[in-house]
C-alpha cells in the first residue's frame, strides 16, 4: 500500500536549506565559468586581426546571441545554426527562421539572415548569410581628393549539415564563402578595377554534446580548404589589366571551444555560455608558436526576469554587451507559432562608443 503524508516543519526547513545550497553552487559554477573567460581572453600574444579575410565572420551573427557576448555555439536553440555550429541542425525539430539588422557609428550597417530544417529523426540542414556595409564611403583620390561616395558590402554565406548520432551527440558541417564588393570602380579612369571578389569555398566542421539538462559543450573548426596545409588562401587580382598588384586572401584557421550551464536561481531560468576561441594566423597545418595564435574569449550570461521575458549580459573580447528579449506566440489556424523578438547593444571599451544596435526576429514553423 502506497501511503503520503505531509512534509515535516524539519523537512521543509531542510529542503529549503538545500535550495539555497543548490543555487550557491549554481552561482559558484557561473562564477568559475567568468574566472576562465578572462583567463581565456588575456591568454597569450594579443595581435590584430584586422590585415586578415573573414572579419565579417568574426563580428557573428544573431541578435539574441550578440546580446550575451556573442556566444552560440554550445547553444541547440543558436540562430542561425550553419554559421554558429553546424552540428546544431540535428537537434532541430521544426523549420527555423531568423534575421537580424544592426546599425552601426560611421553610417555602417549590418545583418544576418538564417533558415534551418529537420530532416527526417536524425539529420538537419540549413542556410545562414551575414552582412555588413557602408551605407556612405568617400572614394579619395591620390591627392587626397573626394570624387565621389561608395557603397561597399561584404557578405558571407553557409550551407550547414547535421547528424545526430545519439540522443545527446550530434556532428556537423558546413561550407562557405565569401562575396565583396567595393564599388569603386567607376571612380578610376584609365584602371580596370575589380569591384567583386569570391573567395574558395570553405569547410567548418563541428561537434555539440548535451550531457544533460544543465551542461553542453562544443567543438567548431573553422576555415579548412583543400589546398597546401589546409590553409583557406587566395590572390585577389585587383585589376583585369594587371596594371594595379594583386593581394592574397587569408583567412586563418579557427577552434573555437564553447560550453553552456543551465540552472535555476531563485526560482528564476538562468544560463552561462563561455567561448575560448584560437585564431591560428600562421599558413602551416599546425602552428606550434604563440606567436602565430591569436586568443580570444567570449562569455554571456541570460535571465528569464518575467515569463517569456529575458534580459542578457555578455563580453566579448574587452567589449561589453547587453541585450533582452521576449517570446510570442501567434495561431494560425489550429496551431500556436512561436517567435520572439530581440534587442542587443554592444559597448566597444577602446573606441569608448555603443555601437551597434541589433534588433532582431526569430522563430519556428511546427
Amino acid at each position: 500500500m502506497i501511503m503520503l503524508r505531509r512534509k515535516t516543519k524539519d523537512e521543509r526547513r531542510e529542503s529549503v536549506i538545500l535550495s539555497k545550497r543548490s543555487a550557491s553552487k549554481d552561482l559558484g559554477l557561473i562564477f568559475v565559468m567568468l574566472l576562465l573567460l578572462t583567463a581565456s581572453a588575456f591568454a597569450g600574444k594579443k595581435a590584430t586581426l584586422g590585415s586578415f579575410d573573414g572579419f565579417v565572420e568574426r563580428m557573428g551573427a544573431g541578435t539574441r546571441e550578440l546580446g550575451r557576448g556573442n556566444t552560440g555555439s554550445a547553444d541547440t536553440a543558436s540562430m542561425p545554426a550553419a554559421y554558429w555550429n553546424p552540428a546544431i541542425l540535428g537537434f532541430r525539430e521544426d523549420f527555423g527562421y531568423s534575421l537580424s539588422a544592426e546599425k552601426r557609428d560611421l553610417d555602417r550597417m549590418g545583418g544576418s539572415l538564417g533558415i534551418e530544417t529537420p530532416v527526417g529523426k536524425r539529420m538537419g540542414v540549413g542556410f545562414a548569410m551575414l552582412y555588413r556595409g557602408d551605407l556612405a564611403f568617400d572614394v579619395i583620390n591620390e591627392d587626397d581628393e573626394t570624387v565621389g561616395t561608395a557603397t561597399p558590402y561584404f557578405t558571407m554565406m553557409y550551407l550547414g549539415f547535421a547528424y545526430r548520432v545519439t540522443r545527446r551527440d550530434a556532428f556537423g558541417l558546413s561550407l562557405s564563402m565569401s562575396y565583396d564588393n567595393m564599388d569603386i570602380s567607376e571612380y578610376y579612369d584609365g584602371i580596370e578595377l575589380v569591384d567583386d571578389y569570391r573567395s574558395p569555398v570553405t569547410i567548418n566542421l563541428s561537434w555539440l554534446r548535451q550531457w544533460n539538462e544543465k551542461w553542453s559543450t562544443s567543438v567548431v573548426i573553422r576555415n579548412l580548404s583543400f589546398s597546401e596545409n589546409l590553409s583557406a588562401k587566395w590572390n585577389k587580382n585587383t585589376s583585369t589589366d594587371n596594371s594595379v598588384e594583386s593581394t592574397e586572401g587569408v583567412r586563418p584557421k579557427v577552434l573555437q571551444v564553447g560550453v553552456g550551464y543551465r540552472s535555476k536561481i531563485m526560482g528564476k531560468p538562468v544560463y552561462a555560455w563561455m567561448e575560448a576561441i584560437d585564431y591560428q594566423v600562421a599558413d602551416t597545418l599546425l602552428a606550434f608558436d604563440p606567436d602565430m595564435h591569436v586568443w580570444t574569449g567570449r562569455v554571456g550570461f541570460e535571465c528569464d526576469v518575467i515569463p517569456d521575458g529575458t534580459l542578457r549580459l555578455g563580453m566579448d573580447n574587452l567589449d561589453w554587451t547587453v541585450g533582452a528579449g521576449y517570446k510570442f506566440k501567434i495561431r494560425i489556424g489550429k496551431k500556436k507559432v512561436p517567435f520572439d523578438v530581440n534587442y542587443a547593444l554592444i559597448y566597444e571599451t577602446e573606441a569608448g562608443i555603443w555601437t551597434p544596435l541589433s534588433f532582431g526576429l526569430r522563430g519556428y514553423i511546427p
